[in-house]
């Protein structure tokens, strides 16, 4: 789980590839949790977001060979979810198809099931707190490299809106609540640029996740720079804490996925992770830059990244 633009896909990928993993992207996106979300509704809500095998869950790619399926079938099924994910852009009734359910074609259970959300902040915690069994794995990215992707997502019209009556790509309601209680009213929240927005919406997503996860014996968090920097040495840690082996299908993946020479797309998965990192710093204008630090200085999450700490 993360904030939205902060590696979340990537790092799901990474585990994606190890050969005992179902995965499922995003499920909450078609199934909503309940809210507030209570352990005893929590595991009818897993088991139906594992059973999840809509075209917007289940055709995220790349995909990878398992140990619960056979090669024939793992084909068959990229067949059918890139006809699926290709139907989207078509006119009807062609589109249709890009509704018809992906399924897993599996010879026996898979023995893992690995969900990613960007929009759990508040049900996750209720996972690591009622299922100590499970793995919950949090990834934080510097507020200005997250800020400056979501910007540039929404001036390209990536993003579907939150709400009616903002251009803000985030719920900017909750941002709104959380800046009031760190003592920024609506009024002068109004008022900031558009970089400081992000930054309380950053700041509103990661802090009470943070507060609620980090605590947790069975929550591992992850720094996206720190990712970027060692994908082996940490893909091997965050393995191990979730309790697989490592393996050259996930060594492969991650190898390939980071060393990506020439542009990458904006939902790419294989770029190159130094500079995916930290072309933050050249592309994104100081002047939003600086109003994104002075939102986030003052978070106890700063502590993370020096130069928020220490501007200078």
């Amino acid at each position: 789980m993360g904030a939205p633009r902060s590696g979340t896909t990537w790092l799901a990928k990474i585990i994606d590839s190890h050969p005992d993993i179902l995965y499922r992207h995003e499920p909450d996106a078609t199934l909503p949790s309940p809210s507030p979300l209570t352990p005893d509704a929590l595991p009818a809500l897993l088991a139906r977001w594992a059973a999840d095998q809509s075209p917007r869950t289940a055709t995220k790619q790349p995909f990878f060979p398992k140990s619960w399926q056979s090669a024939w079938k793992r084909r068959l099924r990229t067949l059918l979810a890139t006809g699926a994910s290709a139907a989207a852009h078509l006119p009807p009734p062609f589109k249709a198809m890009s509704r018809l359910r992906i399924p897993d074609f599996n010879d026996k259970p898979a023995p893992r099931v690995a969900i990613k959300s960007i929009g759990w902040p508040d049900g996750a915690p209720v996972l690591a707190r009622t299922l100590p069994d499970s793995r919950t794995i949090f990834i934080l990215r510097h507020p200005c490299g997250q800020v400056a992707s979501v910007m540039r997502g929404n001036n390209q019209r990536r993003f579907d809106l939150k709400s009616e009556g903002t251009d803000m790509p985030f719920d900017e309601a909750a941002a709104i609540r959380f800046a009031a209680r760190k003592g920024v009213g609506e009024a002068e929240f109004q008022t900031l640029p558009d970089a400081a927005k992000y930054g309380w919406s950053w700041r509103a997503f990661n802090e009470p996740a943070y507060a609620a996860l980090a605590a947790q014996p069975n929550v591992h968090v992850v720094l996206y720079e720190a990712l970027c920097a060692q994908p082996e040495v940490l893909a091997r840690r965050i393995l191990r804490f979730a309790g697989l082996h490592w393996n050259p299908q996930t060594e492969d993946f991650v190898v390939r996925s980071t060393a990506h020479q020439g542009r990458a797309g904006y939902y790419a998965i294989f770029r190159n992770a130094a500079a995916a990192a930290e072309n933050w710093r050249t592309s994104m204008p100081a002047t939003d830059q600086n109003a994104v630090r002075s939102v986030v200085a003052s978070s106890p999450l700063a502590r993370f990244w020096p130069d928020l700490m220490n501007p200078g």
